[in-house]
């Protein structure tokens, strides 16, 4: 879908109707995976527009947010407009969905959603449940709970585990609205992918050699903490090393070995912003070896430390 009609809000535009009444947050960060965030807008938009058909008011808005507010650019150079994740708290909103490579740091005390979530005293702890889905436990046991869905910001064609996206909007969707408007949205949602990804006749040589590119890009997602070689990920594409580099650039427009280094410093990066993980640690859990190494190689891409990067984002907070 197109992202900058997803920065918009979700508004019936019939005068007559009353205005939505339940408020999606949307949280992304730079480098966002466009096909994720789409897919939860397109759920909410498509169940305003089955709503509007029945008769009915739009029920959902939604908010896009960012940590930091303003623009942010998608992985393939697509910008939009944010709001400013602190602008707000969790009870503003009815839903909230966050974009995330690594589900397992929001838990941890020093991160930044985390803060948010727990800042205002009402939430005494979180956890990850099955489904991607975060548990708050409210000190004040009336209070309603608001969902907090956690997805995976991962552009890859395919996944091994967890909820996609627009299975978790639609879930929403089925809890708010019912099974049969949910029903109605997935079909729609189906409909719409078909239209996209149908190829054309005599292209499905190619289709299929796109796949097993695509494919091993999310098996270099997957892996990329681990000590990988580019002649594995061609393996994992079952393609001749020389081939392989040179779909890959055609695909991403990188090679496979760029690719890998930016996936490894979007995951240092992040963490470097909202841990306090010291930077050996990352290091070793990013496959970036030792800290001393991190550090020189992360110098020559960004013409700081990683010590003066994580101070300079933790002084713009």
């Amino acid at each position: 879908m197109d992202l900058v009609e997803l920065s918009r809000p979700l508004v019936n535009e019939k005068p007559d109707c009353l205005a939505p009444s339940m408020h999606i947050g949307l949280l992304v960060s730079q480098n966002f995976f466009t096909a994720s965030a789409g897919a939860i807008g397109d759920a909410f938009r498509l169940a305003n527009l089955a709503e509007v058909h029945r008769g009915e008011g739009a029920p959902y808005r939604l908010t896009v947010l960012s940590e930091e507010g303003g623009i942010v650019t998608s992985s393939c150079g697509i910008s939009i407009v944010t709001e400013q994740l602190r602008r707000y708290s969790v009870s503003d909103f009815h839903a909230l969905f966050v974009a995330c490579r690594d589900a397992s740091v929001v838990t941890e005390p020093n991160n930044r959603l985390y803060s948010w979530i727990t800042r205002q005293g009402a939430v005494a702890s979180l956890r990850i449940t099955q489904g991607s889905k975060l548990a708050l436990v409210y000190k004040n046991a009336s209070r309603l709970a608001v969902p907090v869905f956690l997805f995976d910001d991962n552009p890859a064609t395919s996944r091994t585990s967890g909820a996609a996206p627009a299975e978790l909007a639609l879930s929403q969707v089925e809890r708010d609205l019912g099974p049969r408007i949910a029903r109605k949205v997935a079909m729609d949602l189906q409909t719409n992918t078909l239209k996209h990804t149908r190829p054309r006749e005599g292209d499905a040589k190619s289709l299929t050699t796109t796949n097993k590119v695509r494919e091993s890009a999310r098996w270099i997602q997957e892996n990329y903490s681990k000590p990988i070689s580019i002649a594995q990920a061609a393996e994992s594409a079952a393609m001749s090393k020389r081939n392989f580099r040179r779909r890959f650039k055609q695909e991403f427009g990188m090679t496979p070995l760029e690719y890998l280094l930016r996936t490894r410093f979007d995951v240092v990066r992040t963490m470097l912003s909202s841990t306090n993980i010291p930077v050996g640690k990352i290091a070793r859990r990013c496959g970036m070896g030792d800290g001393n190494r991190l550090g020189r190689l992360f110098k020559e891409r960004y013409g700081m430390s990683p010590t003066e990067f994580r101070a300079q984002r933790h002084l713009s907070l």
